[in-house]
């Protein structure tokens, strides 16, 4: 989830939850928000490690212990302390620490229901928890938390921030049940094709909840499809441009069409090779990350060569890749060095 989103959505979870204003109350309704807007938007302050090593960021750094319930207390402590000073209200300090600790806590959820993985036990454990019911950018998750927000800052009202944060609720739990028709979806199609299916998942995507992409891992290969639960997108044959791409991409179930994905190409005299880069030590912080690792594409250039792997969580036919790491050499006598393919055309 992007930070803004995850700013606004700390803001409201805190006006939510704590509604009421009066003598008990040591912090007004705005200064909650503004409290739970800091909070929230917290544990992305790991993007400050990208600078150091982009690679080890994404693959063990991002969302780690700064998103972690094992280190909650200490960030909220350290988020309400600073909080509470600086609304010159010392006193008020742990009142201020439950308030930052509920609004990380909606970050650290807010990012559980995406794909990437969250590290919710580190530093004690390195395992990726995930959801997987909302893209990382929803435009109508946003827009529910900034009505909320927008409703929450401008009236004392307590109930009506609380019936938006109850519709933002209400609208995760309906891409759950989206999750589980497209689950079925692409059950059906691997027991209609024979397959033996060592895993099947279904993924969100953006700009609808009713999208989503479908994926049946099988061995080395990968059956992938793209689906529209609402039946698919009206798009006119001469119809040109980004959005008429989407909507091409996204089919109704009846109209689905399956691509294949390999792990290490489809050249059989060269997926030995492939193989033995792919589990080379330069790649081990990618394969840590990479859930359904594939091929991505070889560069040759006379002797220099370069092998690229991406992640199909993270690919879709109308944009580039964000994660492409590989191999490079220059020459056949040079080792490889891992690199970072960058850009739409590399």
């Amino acid at each position: 989830m992007d930070t803004l989103t995850h700013s606004l959505l700390g803001a409201l979870t805190v006006r939510s939850l704590f509604p009421a204003h009066g003598s008990r109350q040591p912090f007004s309704n705005r200064q909650r928000m503004l409290l739970g807007a800091v909070a929230a938007a917290f544990p992305d302050i790991d993007y400050l490690a990208s600078w150091v090593d982009p690679m080890v960021y994404l693959t063990l750094w991002h969302r780690s212990v700064t998103h972690s319930f094992v280190m909650l207390p200490l960030w909220a402590l350290l988020v309400g302390a600073v909080m509470a000073l600086s609304f010159g209200q010392r006193s008020a300090w742990s009142y201020a620490v439950v308030l930052a600790g509920v609004a990380i806590v909606s970050h650290i959820l807010s990012d559980l229901i995406t794909v990437y993985g969250t590290q919710i036990l580190a530093p004690l454990s390195l395992w990726r928890a995930s959801i997987g019911t909302t893209f990382i950018i929803d435009p109508w998750f946003t827009a529910i938390v900034l009505a909320g927000c927008l409703a929450a800052w401008r009236s004392s009202a307590a109930r009506l921030p609380q019936v938006f944060f109850i519709m933002l609720v209400g609208y995760v739990g309906f891409q759950g049940v989206l999750k589980s028709r497209a689950m079925a979806v692409a059950n059906d199609h691997a027991a209609a094709q024979g397959m033996q299916a060592d895993i099947v998942r279904a993924f969100p995507q953006p700009f609808s909840p009713f999208n989503w992409k479908l994926l049946i891992r099988s061995g080395d290969s990968y059956q992938v499809s793209y689906l529209n639960l609402n039946g698919g997108y009206a798009v006119a044959d001469q119809a040109d441009g980004f959005f008429a791409s989407v909507g091409r991409t996204y089919r109704g179930q009846d109209a689905l069409l399956w691509e294949r994905y390999w792990r290490f190409g489809e050249d059989p005299r060269a997926v030995d090779h492939i193989r033995g880069l792919w589990e080379s030590p330069q790649l081990a912080d990618f394969r840590r990350f990479a859930e359904f690792p594939v091929l991505y594409r070889i560069d040759n250039d006379g002797a220099n060569s370069c092998v690229w792997f991406t992640d199909l969580r993270y690919v879709l036919p109308y944009m580039t890749p964000p994660f492409r790491y590989g191999l490079c050499r220059e020459g056949h006598a040079t080792p490889w060095t891992l690199e970072r393919l960058r850009g739409s055309d590399g």
